[in-house]
């Protein structure tokens, strides 16, 4: 019993780990795109408030 018991307990905390572990990662690509797009558009003439005002549209 104690055997199931740890090894439940294992499965859990390595899925917990895992889930945040692909948050994070999905975080880091998520702010890769929003600073590649606004410099991209930034690059492209838009002023400051207009760039923020794109990304917000398009990334939300």
């Amino acid at each position: 019993m104690r055997t199931v018991v740890t090894l439940a307990v294992g499965f859990w905390l390595g899925r917990q780990l895992y889930v945040r572990y692909d948050r994070e990662k999905v975080k880091k690509k998520q702010e890769r795109v929003k600073s590649r797009l606004e410099a991209f558009l930034k690059e492209n003439g838009l002023n400051q408030t207009q760039v923020e005002e794109t990304v917000k549209e398009i990334i939300n």
